[in-house]
């Protein structure tokens, strides 16, 4: 399925573009105007489809923008290196652009960078923080951690492009519906697009001593994800933050989404349902801590 056939224009709601440097970024949105805002983020090599499975459980509730982040589905082609800071101000333009102060940020791997860092650098802009199957790109990962993520491209770089991406399908997926979707949109780039993404992605992590994300964050894994260390990873996040919610999908591999949106879409509605109104739009943190107590203040002595 293409990123702008009817179809997906249908399941993901009006189409967008914003200009921004390196390439045009389109995205979409679905939903009513007055609800809550949740910005769905791709997993690397894929595009903004990815999350057709978890569109009928949040539109009815929320208004969700989806969108192929730079170098990926329609944002293509890119003229440059990508990054993942670059990709964050993207995504702080396109809430520019729908003059949305704030946002839910909820993102599958890849796409969890991108939630994390609008949350470190636009705290202000994000109502809360979804991770599913995500490492902590604030963390320092060790050594060893380090080191791998300076391999990885080197050595992809010198398999053949075929045997690579059959190896990325088979480490991200257990079911074969899921598998195929990812052969598609692995099949739409070429070598040194998907080696320019890996690329990006890896170099993501800036560790941040004493950093804590702000607010609760669901972190979800699938028990069998077998891309690196992700899921022993996310359970140490879980342990660093323990009001952290950590749960691991069963039967599941790295994109769990794909593999069980049932279990993965019940999570997610029932962590927003718990913190954030779906009709609320969201009032700042900033805007709590100045204005909130005047108001109560006004109320106390309207009562005397």
């Amino acid at each position: 399925m293409s990123a702008l056939d009817e179809g997906a224009t249908e399941t993901f709601g009006r189409h967008f573009t914003v200009e921004r440097s390196g390439c045009l970024i389109r995205y979409w949105l679905a939903g009513a105007p007055d609800a809550l805002l949740v910005a769905l983020s791709h997993a690397a090599l894929t595009d903004h489809s990815f999350f057709a499975a978890q569109m009928p459980a949040l539109v009815p509730h929320y208004r969700v923008l989806t969108w192929d982040i730079r170098g990926h589905g329609a944002s293509r082609p890119l003229a440059g290196p990508f990054t993942i800071p670059d990709a964050a101000a993207d995504l702080a333009a396109i809430l520019d652009a729908l003059r949305a102060g704030r946002a839910v940020m909820l993102g599958q791997s890849m796409g969890t960078y991108v939630g994390q860092e609008m949350t470190f650098r636009h705290p202000d802009r994000v109502s809360a923080l979804i991770v599913i199957g995500g490492t902590c790109i604030t963390a320092d990962p060790g050594w060893l951690g380090r080191e791998s993520l300076k391999a990885t491209v080197p050595i992809m770089k010198a398999w053949p492009y075929e045997n690579l991406k059959k190896q990325s399908v088979k480490a991200s997926a257990v079911e074969e519906s899921s598998r195929e979707y990812l052969r598609h949109r692995f099949d739409e780039l070429s070598k040194d697009e998907y080696l320019a993404i890996m690329d990006g992605a890896g170099r993501c992590i800036h560790p941040e001593p004493g950093y804590r994300t702000p607010g609760p964050t669901p972190l979800i894994a699938g028990q069998h994800d077998k891309t690196g260390n992700i899921r022993k990873s996310m359970a140490a996040w879980a342990q660093r933050q323990p009001a952290d919610e950590h749960h691991m999908i069963e039967g599941a591999g790295h994109c769990a989404n794909l593999d069980r949106p049932e279990q993965v879409n019940t999570l997610i509605t029932g962590f927003l349902a718990r913190h954030l109104h779906p009709r609320r739009k969201d009032v700042s943190p900033k805007f709590q801590a100045v204005w909130c107590p005047v108001f109560m203040q006004f109320a106390r002595l309207a009562k005397e």
